[in-house]
């Protein structure tokens, strides 16, 4: 990270008088191409929802930081996942999502792949000299299935989920019980040109949702809004009301709240008031500047009614499109000669629902990471 300012050890140290990360850390590919190896090939990184890997030959391919992943349910109903690549000459092996045939066979020159990883046959091999069937196996990357979603991680070496997240699946079932029975209901893909950081930071405090989000202001309280913070995750709770211009709630939801959960590195989970469905921002940073968003909407039928339909629609064409505005001007504003290079956090002694210490607390975890070993 040669040519980048570097950050004091006690970095947002005290919370009331803390300054963002410098603007090159949001613009510079020499910070970025440091993130891909310290922070994401090291952390687990979530891609899904259980539904879409729930029977045998089920799989889904994502793109995580250049790497292109193969997640899968084999035969024997293990999770694995691999390296979405043939260890003979790199092609890829699967491309979106659906049911695997009981081999994965490779385009280019037929090798075929037991689900399991091992090469069941490489044409012509019993001609070959020295052939090694035990080193043509497809390479594999460690996958877990979480508090009902699925998550993987780079690092062969890593520990499990809950120890990179210790205590966040027992909040997030206690605020959606029903999690493992969804299904997926929508997803919108976007290539967002801002940095994954930008949107952490746009997720991670309820500042803008007055003046950004009128709708989602008019159901959720934001005078009796808490942001509480974690050791990798933190939890933005509020009490919620019925609005006509977003969540219309049924009379039988008692105490109808939202829970919004981020998980380290840059995950987020909502349950909106009622509790029996959910809402998911995937991020699959890109470049420095471009970050692939998955944004995914979970109910328990498969069928969506029509309130429900209205409901999908209303974030497709409402509040997510206010955040993507939102973060691709801020992506673009750190670029110009008008900013002073850091914005001031504006953390209150109340820690009130408008109150931005859930940035602190993410700016303090990343400023570990640059730190010299």
């Amino acid at each position: 990270m040669n040519n980048i300012a570097p950050l004091a050890p006690n970095f947002c140290a005290d919370p009331e008088n803390a300054w963002t990360l410098p603007k090159s850390y949001y613009t510079n590919e020499a910070v970025f191409e440091f993130e891909k190896e310290k922070v994401f090939a090291n952390s687990w990184i979530c891609v899904a929802h259980r539904s879409e890997l729930a029977q045998p030959n089920d799989y889904i391919t994502r793109q995580v930081i250049g790497e292109n992943i193969v997640v899968l349910r084999d035969r024997d109903n293990v999770l694995r996942a691999f390296y979405n690549v043939c260890p003979h000459r790199g092609h890829e092996l699967l491309s979106g999502s659906g049911r695997a045939r009981n081999v994965i066979t490779c385009p280019y020159h037929a090798w075929t792949f037991k689900l399991n990883g091992e090469l069941a046959h490489a044409r012509n091999c019993e001609n070959v000299a020295n052939f090694d069937k035990d080193k043509s196996s497809l390479v594999p990357v460690k996958a877990e299935e979480y508090a009902g979603f699925v998550f993987i991680n780079l690092n062969p070496d890593a520990g499990t989920v809950e120890a990179q997240l210790p205590g966040l699946q027992a909040r997030m079932r206690e605020a959606c019980p029903v999690i493992d029975d969804l299904h997926l209901g929508a997803r919108f893909v976007t290539e967002t040109p801002a940095n994954w950081k930008s949107i952490v930071d746009n997720y991670m405090e309820c500042y803008h949702c007055g003046p950004a989000h009128p709708s989602f202001a008019d159901s959720v309280q934001v005078d009796r809004y808490w942001h509480t913070l974690h050791e990798n995750w933190s939890l933005q709770f509020g009490h919620a009301k019925s609005s006509e211009k977003s969540f219309k709630l049924d009379e039988s939801v008692k105490d109808p709240s939202f829970a919004g959960f981020w998980a380290w590195p840059c995950t987020m989970f909502n349950v909106p008031p009622g509790a029996n469905f959910m809402t998911v921002i995937y991020e699959f940073p890109a470049s420095a500047e471009v970050t692939l968003q998955h944004y995914e909407i979970y109910f328990l039928n498969k069928e969506l009614t029509e309130e429900q339909q209205k409901l999908v629609e209303w974030y497709r064409d409402v509040f997510r499109p206010e955040d993507l505005r939102l973060v691709e001007s801020v992506q673009r504003g750190l670029k110009s000669r008008g900013y002073r290079g850091q914005g001031r956090i504006m953390v209150d002694q109340q820690r009130s629902g408008i109150s931005e210490h859930g940035i602190v607390h993410f700016h303090q975890k990343m400023a570990k990471q640059y730190q010299p070993a």
